[in-house]
């Protein structure tokens, strides 16, 4: 860089001093000449120092600017190089890039070709099994053909053999057969005869069980619905005399005996008892043991218009408890046709006492 910018330099100053030379030179020649005195001689070289500091100064910037061209180029120089250095280095990446790929591109196709070729091999070897199983079927076949008509053969013979000795017995056999199956018909009468009486035997003690099982099973209802109706008229009975005492009491009369539910449907206007009485109907019917002493809990229960069971329900309290009442309101399934619609539903408080 310094080799190749030391030339022009040099020639540049040695340019302008010429062109300062001549400009020196030409100003001497054109210049006034002045007397010769004492006064005048003292102008004369102020003059001359002026124009050459002027002359220096022109100079000292033309250098400067020399300079600052030199350290422009260099930057310009410098900035190619660089750039021609990027453009190599980008080529050489591209030209590895594009190797590379060249490369996967090669492997790629003998790795195709690999597979084709064993694709092939296999194709041909599947082929080859294929008509070796192909030969060893027909062989087979022929063989199994060969086979039977040897055994068709040797079965002809012996039927033939014994055709005869089978024609000579057929007569004493066909009596033999006739004396047996007749005995055998007798036989399987007899048997016929035990086996449809143990029949008739078993299908009359089934009947008479069934009987007897219906006949219980009604007698059960029976008394199931007696025992249900008592409980249903005993519970309206109650209602009844609540009602009444209520109606004696005047507008602020209670019933004898307070309301053990709790909840909506516990209580209604004029029929305050209703959801106690079916508590306390629960609590009758109710399996209790000493676990559950002193325990409670709420179950709630949906009734139809008519008194039918339509849902029970567990809430809060003893899930113990709970449990039993929940079997005992599912063995009453139906009770006394609540008094209102908002007692269909009953929140019950249950307290078995022991």
């Amino acid at each position: 860089m310094k080799r190749g910018m030391s030339g022009p330099i040099v020639i540049s100053v040695i340019l302008h001093a010429l062109l300062i030379l001549m400009f020196i030179l030409k100003w001497n020649l054109d210049k006034p000449k002045r007397p010769a005195g004492g006064g005048g001689g003292g102008g004369g070289i102020v003059n001359a120092v002026v124009i050459d500091q002027l002359k220096f100064d022109q100079h000292k910037q033309f250098v400067k600017q020399q300079k600052a061209q030199k350290v422009e180029e260099a930057k310009e120089l410098a900035a190619e190089k660089a750039a021609a250095a990027e453009a190599a280095r980008q080529e050489k990446i591209e030209n590895a890039i594009r190797l590379k790929q060249e490369q996967q591109k090669q492997k790629e196709a003998k790795e195709k070709e690999r597979k084709l070729e064993v694709e092939r091999q296999k194709v041909e070897a599947e082929k080859k099994i294929a008509l070796e199983q192909k030969k060893k079927e027909e062989l087979k076949k022929k063989q199994d053909e060969e086979k039977k008509l040897a055994e068709q053969k040797a079965a002809e013979e012996k039927a033939e053999k014994l055709k005869a000795e089978q024609e000579a017995k057929k007569k004493a056999e066909e009596k033999k057969k006739a004396e047996e199956q007749k005995k055998l018909e007798e036989q399987k009468k007899l048997e016929e005869k035990k086996k449809a009486d143990q029949e008739a035997k078993e299908k009359a003690e089934k009947l008479a069980k069934e009987k007897a099982a219906k006949a219980q099973a009604a007698k059960d209802a029976k008394e199931k619905a007696k025992r249900d109706a008592a409980e249903a008229s005993k519970l309206e009975d109650e209602l009844l005399s609540e009602d009444i005492g209520g109606a004696a009491a005047g507008p602020s009369g209670n019933s004898s005996k307070p309301s053990t539910s709790a909840g909506p449907g516990g209580s209604a206007p004029g029929d305050p008892g209703y959801g106690g009485k079916v508590a306390s109907l629960i609590e009758q019917r109710m399996l209790i043991d000493q676990s559950m002493r002193g325990k409670s809990c709420v179950i709630k229960i949906r009734l139809a218009p008519d008194g039918l069971v339509l849902s029970v329900s567990s809430g809060s309290g003893d899930p113990s408890v709970c449990r039993a009442g929940i079997t005992a309101v599912n063995m009453i399934g139906k009770f006394p046709a609540p008094p209102s619609e908002a007692e269909r539903t009953i929140n019950a408080t249950l307290e078995p006492a022991m």
